[in-house]
């Protein structure tokens, strides 16, 4: 289900932050839910409200740019494309930084 503020999320939907400059592509969408950032649902490129409020930059809840993030059951993935203040959330659960696979030993 959609909605104009929570978007049925679809690989390679980009996404970005009614409160700051943070944007995302979902890699994996996951069961569906409303994906957030600052507190608000994210929005399409095109969908952002000209009077959103802007979050003040906090370092503890900073989204990072190239990082994969995902949810607790690791159902949803999406990837930081912009910075910015967060943190990223579904359905309130705040999102964690995906680890990094190690890479096979070499001979």
């Amino acid at each position: 289900m959609s909605t104009p503020f929570a978007p049925e999320l679809r690989p390679g939907m980009r996404l970005q932050s009614q409160t700051g400059p943070v944007e995302l592509i979902v890699i994996r969408p996951g069961p569906g839910g409303i994906l957030a950032c600052g507190g608000l649902p994210m929005v399409g490129p095109g969908d952002v409200l000209a009077s959103a409020p802007h979050a003040a930059e906090a370092a503890a809840d900073a989204v990072q740019l190239g990082k994969r993030y995902t949810d607790a059951t690791g159902t949803l993935e999406v990837l930081c494309t912009k910075g910015g203040a967060g943190p990223l959330t579904l359905d309130g659960a705040i999102l964690t930084i995906k680890a990094a696979a190690a890479l096979p030993a070499s001979d």
